[in-house]
């Protein structure tokens, strides 16, 4: 008994950085959310300067409980997402960065030039495989919206979900949780509660599914190259390929998404042989 309330305790503290994390991004779009009400409040406040407070005051409220705010809001939000990721960033990366440095003392190898190509190969080729296979099921049984068109923007979606988001997730999850986790965990349990903790961190089921995957590839690139550069690089890649597979997948070209499948799938195929399973063989 006393060996599960321990195991439960060292969860919960590793479980406090994710949390931490999710109530920092919280809290800022709060802050944003009052940005744009304040603005609003003096807009109204400006075009009704015949009215007394009391007027002007049920004129926003009325406001603020209908849709056009809603959307407003939301637009709002959205013009200002790359701020709110960089305030975020800059925040995070301090922190991760310098907890990540008390834990990685055996993780300081130099990744290579000729490394890097692979990193990105294997990140684009998981993205690619993952979802060109999950929406021919999506077509055959319908399960998922999330392959019912792109509407972000190109852009903005690089910078935050292509680029900073994966660096800040490397430095927490693999970074940070995972070698906290294997403080008190076999490898394999490790690498397990480390996948879950990071799928559950996502959204919606398609997500949930891939990133409890990808976590295994990640941590395994992060255990070889002893460099937490090269599970970013795998990361950003697959991220980044991520919009551009959802627009080849809303062509509906069925011969350009075998094509391509075939290809990411005979990448992966050389990759496990060549690199992983050679790897596991020496072990």
């Amino acid at each position: 008994m006393t060996n599960i309330l321990n195991y439960i305790k060292n969860v919960i503290k590793i479980l406090i950085w994710p949390i931490i994390f999710i109530i920092g991004q919280f809290l800022l779009i709060i802050i944003f959310n009052a940005i744009f009400n304040t603005n609003k409040y003096n807009e109204i406040k400006l075009a009704n300067q015949n009215l007394s407070k009391e007027e002007y005051t049920i004129i926003y409220n009325d406001y603020i409980k209908s849709n056009d705010y809603q959307n407003e809001l939301n637009k709002f939000i959205n013009s200002n997402l790359i701020i709110i990721t960089v305030i975020t960033f800059v925040i995070f990366f301090i922190i991760f960065y310098l907890v990540y440095k008390k834990k990685s003392n055996n993780y300081n190898d130099k990744i290579t030039f000729n490394n890097i190509p692979i990193l990105i190969l294997i990140g684009v080729s998981l993205n690619i495989s993952y979802n060109l296979t999950l929406s021919s099921i999506n077509n055959i049984y319908h399960f998922t919206d999330a392959y019912n068109g792109v509407n972000v923007n190109i852009f903005t979606y690089i910078i935050c979900t292509g680029i900073l988001g994966p660096i800040l997730e490397e430095y927490l999850f693999r970074g940070i949780i995972y070698n906290d986790a294997k403080k008190f965990n076999k490898p394999m349990k490790s690498i397990i509660l480390t996948s879950i903790i990071f799928a559950l961190f996502h959204q919606t089921g398609v997500q949930i599914l891939y990133a409890f995957c990808l976590s295994f590839i990640l941590i395994y690139f992060y255990e070889k190259y002893k460099n937490i550069i090269a599970p970013i690089i795998i990361h950003i890649s697959s991220n980044i390929m991520n919009i551009f597979t959802c627009m080849i997948i809303n062509k509906n070209n069925f011969i350009l998404n075998l094509v391509l499948l075939f290809m990411s799938f005979t990448i992966l195929y050389i990759i496990n042989t060549k690199i992983i399973k050679k790897d596991l063989s020496t072990i």
